[in-house]
């Protein structure tokens, strides 16, 4: 069986959220488990947006990096491409959800590249990702995100975020 590591690139407000998703309660109100615990080894926040490249590099970085959460806050368009194409390419195993918590109205070049290149699955609420668990972290189909005729605005706000 295939053992999970999940690190999170996230503030302490998404890593709440994402607690509060993966917690199981029992008929007595009592907690009963939480998937997304900090104390599990199995679950790693780090709560700055350094030290990403610990997760692609598995050979001196963080080891069996099976699933990377990163929030889209933490890092400007450019680097957010650079960092998935890096996965893609030396760690291409590893399942990536990029939770959105800006409005996604100034990103429509970012989401474009992301689908176009199926680099990771976007989550947009808790929904998506509660889903994107469920579902066996599998990509979701984002085509309806991607441009037909990329305009230059498009790139400048891509540039400029």
């Amino acid at each position: 069986m295939e053992q999970l590591k999940i690190i999170l690139y996230s503030d302490e407000h998404i890593y709440q959220q994402i607690h509060q998703i993966f917690t199981y309660y029992d008929e007595d109100n009592q907690i009963e488990y939480n998937y997304f615990n900090r104390d599990n080894y199995d679950v790693k926040h780090i709560s700055t947006n350094r030290f990403i490249n610990y997760s692609i590099n598995n050979v001196s970085g963080y080891k069996h990096v099976s699933h990377v959460l990163l929030q889209k806050s933490f890092y400007r368009n450019r680097d957010i491409v650079k960092i998935l194409r890096k996965f893609q390419y030396f760690n291409p195993d590893v399942k990536i959800l990029l939770i959105f918590d800006d409005d996604k109205y100034y990103y429509d070049y970012l989401l474009h590249i992301i689908a176009k290149e199926r680099l990771c699955s976007i989550a947009f609420s808790n929904d998506d990702i509660k889903k994107w668990f469920e579902y066996g972290c599998q990509n979701f189909n984002h085509d309806d995100l991607i441009i037909k005729k990329v305009k230059k605005k498009k790139i400048k706000e891509f540039m400029k975020y």
